[in-house]
C-alpha cells in the first residue's frame, strides 16, 4: 500500500487558476453563515464598493466596515426574495457561473442603484462625461502608461485626452489637475429648463459639456484617467444632491460638525405658511362676530334673552372664577334647568362650525374680546383663556374654506 503524500501545497491566490467557492453545496446544504461569508467577500471585492461606501460614510457618518456588512445583508435578502439561490439548483449552474451571476449582475445591479437613488445627479453627470467623452470626435483614447487598455469593471482607469495630442503625449502629474483649472469658470444652473421627462432640471446640456471638457483638457495639457475627469467636471458643475441627516447625528462628542457640509431641514414656517396662518387666523376671529350674530337670531332678535345667553356664554366657558352652574344661575337670573337649556344650545350651536380644531384659540379669544367689551368687563391676562375649554373635545367635519391670497 502506497504512503499517503505530503501536503500539497495551494496555488497562490492570485493565479488564475483559483478553484470557485463551493456555491453549490452551501446552497444544497442551508448553510446560510457561509453563503454570507462568500457574499460578504464579493461585496469588499467589487469596484462599485469604494464610491458607495465612501457616499454613506460622508453623509451618515457612519464606521468603517458598516456599509459593506449592510449591503452583504441586503443582496443575500434580494436573492432570497427572487429565488436564485434555487433557481441556481434547478438550472445546475457550476460554482463559477454562479459566482459570476452574481458578482457581474445582481451585486452590480445592486450597487448602481443604491448610487442612483442616493446621488441622481451626480450620477447622471458622471454617465454623461463618460459618453461624450467615448462618442465626441475632438476626444479620444489614449494607451495608458503601461501599455495595456482598461479591463471590463475597470472603465473608470481609461485614459482620454484630444484628438490632435499625438500618442507620444505623456500624462501630467494628476495631483495638479485642480489647480490647473481653477481659472475655468463655474458652469451656471438654468433652473428654467427641465430634462425630457420633466421631473428634473438641466444641470448643462451636451454642447456645452463638450465645451467644458475641451476647456479642461486645454488647462490640464494632459491625458487622464476617465476618473479624474469625471472629478474635475464635477467640481464645475451646480450639481445638488441633497442629503437629510440629524443634527444630533451630525454633532460629536466634542459639539463639533463630523460634517463640513450639511443641509438641515429648517422647522421654520414657509412663507406660504405664514400666509396660509394668518389668513386661517383672520377668518377664525371672523367667525366669532357670525357666532354672536347667529346667537341673537336664535333668540329671534329678543335683546333681553340674547344679553342672558351671552352671559351664560361667558360665564360657563370664559370666566376666571369659574364658577358652578347653579352660581351662573344666580348670577343671571336664571333657574337652574334654564342654564342647562341655554348651555345645551351653545354646545349645539358650537357643533356646527365650520373651522379646524387648531383655530380654535383664535376664536376663543376674539370670542373672550368680544363679550368682555359688551358688557364691560376688565381685558383679561394672556393666561386666563384657556385653550382647552370644555367644548374642544368636539370633532368638526369641515375643513376651513382654502382662500386665495394674492400679494401685490
Amino acid at each position: 500500500m502506497k504512503a499517503p503524500s505530503k501536503t500539497t501545497p495551494r496555488p497562490p491566490a492570485n493565479t488564475k487558476s483559483r478553484v470557485p467557492a463551493p456555491w453549490r453545496a452551501r446552497i444544497e446544504s442551508n448553510d446560510a453563515q457561509a453563503l454570507w461569508r462568500m457574499l460578504n467577500r464579493l461585496v469588499r471585492a467589487h469596484p462599485l464598493i469604494r464610491s458607495t461606501a465612501g457616499s454613506q460614510q460622508i453623509h451618515q457618518s457612519v464606521p468603517d466596515g458598516t456599509v459593506e456588512y449592510d449591503l452583504t445583508q441586503d443582496l443575500y435578502l434580494l436573492l432570497m426574495q427572487k429565488g436564485r439561490f434555487r433557481h441556481y439548483i434547478v438550472t445546475k449552474m457550476s460554482d463559477a457561473e454562479i459566482e459570476r451571476e452574481i458578482f457581474h449582475i445582481e451585486l452590480t445591479n445592486l450597487l448602481i442603484g443604491g448610487l442612483r437613488r442616493q446621488r441622481p445627479e451626480n450620477y447622471r453627470i458622471v454617465r454623461r462625461v463618460s459618453k461624450v467623452l467615448e462618442t465626441d470626435p475632438r476626444f479620444r483614447r489614449f494607451r495608458q502608461p503601461n501599455r495595456r487598455q482598461a479591463r471590463y469593471r475597470q472603465a473608470a482607469d481609461a485614459m482620454f485626452g484630444l484628438r490632435e495630442w499625438s500618442n507620444e503625449k505623456k500624462m501630467g502629474d494628476t495631483g495638479t489637475f485642480s489647480d490647473r483649472i481653477a481659472s475655468i469658470p463655474m458652469r451656471m444652473r438654468n433652473r428654467r429648463r427641465a430634462g425630457c421627462t420633466g421631473d428634473a432640471q438641466v444641470i448643462i446640456s451636451n454642447q456645452e459639456l463638450v465645451e467644458l471638457m475641451v476647456e479642461i483638457f486645454e488647462a490640464i495639457d494632459s491625458p487622464a484617467p476617465l476618473r479624474v475627469l469625471r472629478q474635475l467636471a464635477l467640481s464645475k458643475l451646480p450639481v445638488y444632491d441633497p442629503v437629510m441627516t440629524s443634527i444630533d447625528e451630525d454633532n460629536g462628542e466634542d459639539g463639533h460638525s463630523r460634517i463640513s457640509l450639511t443641509l438641515f431641514a429648517s422647522k421654520d414656517a414657509s412663507p406660504e405658511d405664514v400666509i396660509i396662518s394668518n389668513e386661517e387666523e383672520r377668518w377664525a376671529r371672523k367667525m366669532a362676530e357670525k357666532f354672536l350674530d347667529r346667537l341673537g337670531e336664535m333668540m329671534r332678535g329678543n335683546m333681553r334673552r340674547t344679553e342672558r345667553m351671552c352671559r351664560v356664554l361667558w360665564h360657563c366657558y370664559f370666566d376666571p372664577a369659574e364658577p358652578s352652574q347653579l352660581e351662573v344661575a344666580e348670577m343671571v337670573g336664571l333657574s337652574d334647568s334654564s342654564v342647562s337649556d341655554y348651555r345645551r344650545k351653545l354646545e349645539a350651536r358650537l357643533k356646527e362650525l365650520d373651522f379646524a380644531p387648531s383655530q380654535l384659540k383664535n376664536f376663543a379669544d376674539e370670542l373672550d374680546e368680544l363679550l368682555r367689551w359688551r358688557f364691560s368687563l376688565p381685558v383679561a391676562a394672556p393666561s386666563e383663556v384657556d385653550p382647552d375649554l370644555e367644548w374642544a373635545k368636539y370633532e368638526y367635519d369641515q375643513e376651513p374654506p382654502v382662500k386665495t391670497v394674492l400679494i401685490s
